[in-house]
């Protein structure tokens, strides 16, 4: 299952996106652009909570 995960969605005005394969590296990708673009240090954890937030099922973001 393929997981589209948009930084805009997430209160950022910026362009990044992922659109790959659900795994436990997607989320640390998206986690990683908040520190380095943005300057925020999320745990693995809050950015789950945060997709789920979105309507994705935890089942839907994790292998």
């Amino acid at each position: 299952m393929t997981l589209k995960l948009r930084c805009e969605d997430y209160g950022f005005e910026c362009q990044y996106e992922i659109d790959e394969e659900k795994s436990v590296s997607t989320i640390e990708k998206l986690r990683n652009h908040f520190e380095e673009e943005h300057g925020i240090d999320y745990t693995v954890e809050a950015v789950t909570q945060m997709i789920q937030n979105r309507g994705h099922s935890l089942e839907s973001i994790r292998k």
